[in-house]
């Protein structure tokens, strides 16, 4: 695995992301259209339809749809995990709620965006960002602690994301493989 590996492993996260089932109530009837050669609708207000992620954000954009599943990523929540993730004994790799990345990056981008016409928003996405930055440095200096150490168990890798799987695979393929150069093939791992 390469920083390539790394990589793709996160853009088919945000595949998968974006391609996820998710609910949304239709607030006012929509007329049938057709994206990518598949035909959608229509929509009659006060319908309850299970969508595509990046079908339903279209629709809620145009304000024929308000999501049903409110499993979105904000401020409030980011503390928590902020929490969870730098309490000064922890060691253990807390499990992220499924698409925790994905989410993060459009809460800031978010944020980012109605930083530029509102004031407050620009404080929200300077908390974002830097409670953003510790949560992936804490992870990261976990991830790497658990590479150099002996094989990580199920029940641990059961609380790593998608991406961090990767990382770590990666950085355990390569401590290997250095400790084997610097020591040699004849010491046992």
């Amino acid at each position: 695995m390469s920083v390539s590996d790394t990589l793709i492993a996160i853009e088919d996260s945000d595949f998968d992301f974006e391609n996820r089932m998710v609910r949304v109530a239709i607030v006012r009837d929509c007329a049938p259209f057709s994206v990518i050669e598949k035909n959608w609708g229509p929509f009659s207000e006060g319908q309850e339809i299970e969508l595509p992620y990046w079908v339903a954000e279209e629709l809620i954009l145009a304000r024929v749809a308000r999501p049903k599943d409110e499993d979105k990523l904000d401020l409030t929540a980011l503390s928590k995990v902020h929490w969870k993730e730098t309490i000064p004994t922890s060691r253990q790799v807390p499990g992220l709620e499924p698409g925790f990345y994905p989410k993060l990056r459009r809460l800031l981008s978010e944020l980012r965006a109605q930083s530029r016409s509102d004031p407050t928003k620009g404080r929200d996405y300077e908390k974002a960002v830097n409670l953003s930055k510790d949560i992936a440095n804490c992870r990261i200096r976990k991830l790497v602690s658990l590479s150099a150490a002996p094989p990580a168990t199920q029940d641990l890798m059961s609380n790593l994301t998608s991406e961090e799987r990767v990382l770590y695979e990666n950085l355990n393929k390569t401590l290997l493989e250095w400790r084997r150069r610097i020591l040699g093939p004849e010491v046992e791992q």
